[in-house]
């Protein structure tokens, strides 16, 4: 018979077994569509794979979409904006990560969804796009086809320095971290399940270490 702490030890070893571990999500967990040519298509044909980095540079705006639909998760990803001469661009720096995108919705340039923005100045944003609503401060947010709701704070590192994206999911609230801080987050979202996407809007930047585990608390 096992004494006590005995049984606590192997309790704690089967525990620790079962724990959920997140996953990586590789190329066949995902589909690429663009501006101008909305039927999916291989990833490869679309983006750079290399190394472990997703490169997203070209002239038309895309988005690389998840196969699967996701409810209750931690998402993790890093992300630098290319600044090689070649791929040099004009403007604002911008681009995001889409998330909670019904699987009914319309592979379209911006599908619904919940966005966490990647923009100068406005990193840590939430965009509701496609009439998705949530509490934001305890304030029910408009619908509206895209609506901003501004984060707390700024976080994001020097251009060219990867950046660190924690995003959690769990039945309606949602938590967005940048670099290991608390951005921005919300209460009853509207949509709470679904695809997720990573968004090219024209300014060459690089994702890499894209991971997602399910999560009850």
């Amino acid at each position: 018979m096992f004494k006590k702490s005995t049984f606590a030890i192997v309790f704690l070893v089967v525990l620790n077994s079962c724990a959920i571990k997140p996953k990586s999500l590789e190329i066949d967990d995902w589909y690429a569509f663009s501006k101008t040519n909305t039927a999916q298509q291989e990833p490869s044909n679309v983006y750079e794979f290399a190394d472990g980095i997703i490169r997203m540079h070209g002239e038309d705006q895309s988005c690389l979409m998840t196969n699967k639909s996701y409810k209750n998760f931690e998402l993790t990803l890093e992300y630098r904006w290319n600044l090689e001469e070649k791929y040099k661009t004009k403007g604002a720096k911008n681009s995001g990560v889409m998330y909670n995108i019904p699987l009914d919705a319309s592979d379209k340039i911006w599908p619904k969804g919940i966005q966490f923005q990647i923009k100068e100045k406005t990193t840590g944003d939430f965009i509701f796009l496609d009439q998705v609503t949530a509490k934001v401060n305890g304030k029910l947010v408009e619908a509206g086809a895209s609506v901003v709701s501004p984060k707390f704070l700024e976080n994001e590192n020097p251009y060219g320095e990867w950046n660190s994206i924690v995003i959690k999911s769990l039945n309606g609230k949602i938590t967005q971290y940048l670099n290991g801080k608390l951005v921005n987050e919300c209460t009853e979202a509207s949509s709470t399940e679904g695809k997720i996407s990573l968004n090219y809007e024209r300014s060459p930047i690089d994702f890499k270490n894209i991971r997602i585990k399910n999560i009850s608390k």
